[in-house]
């Protein structure tokens, strides 16, 4: 049990880590709007501008995400219950990052 929790912790760690990775990229434009990578969500992928912005805005919450998710990921080598912050990392880091995100791009 404890090596597929520790397995499922840090797989949780490196989605975190390909989000706010996208967040950065799409943020600054280096992602263009397309159907595969990316938050897509209805208000992100009205015009260029929402996009930018909306990724933008989720690229903090998805790095602090991400350093919660580390952060426990490392204890959890030492206390095996610490790996299930990184499922509650995952699911409130998705959270912030989808409403923040949205909010940015209804405000472009």
């Amino acid at each position: 049990m404890t090596a597929g929790l520790a397995s499922i912790g840090w797989v949780f760690t490196a989605v975190l880590l390909v989000i706010a990775v996208i967040c950065w990229a799409a943020g600054r434009g280096k992602i263009a709007i397309n159907g595969v990578v990316g938050i897509r969500i209805p208000s992100l992928k009205r015009s260029e501008a929402a996009w930018r912005a909306g990724h933008a805005a989720g690229a903090m919450p998805a790095c602090i995400a991400f350093g919660v998710a580390v952060v426990c990921s490392v204890i959890g080598l030492f206390a095996s219950p610490a790996y299930w912050g990184t499922f509650v990392a995952l699911v409130g880091g998705l959270v912030w990052v989808v409403v923040s995100a949205a909010r940015a791009a209804n405000a472009a």
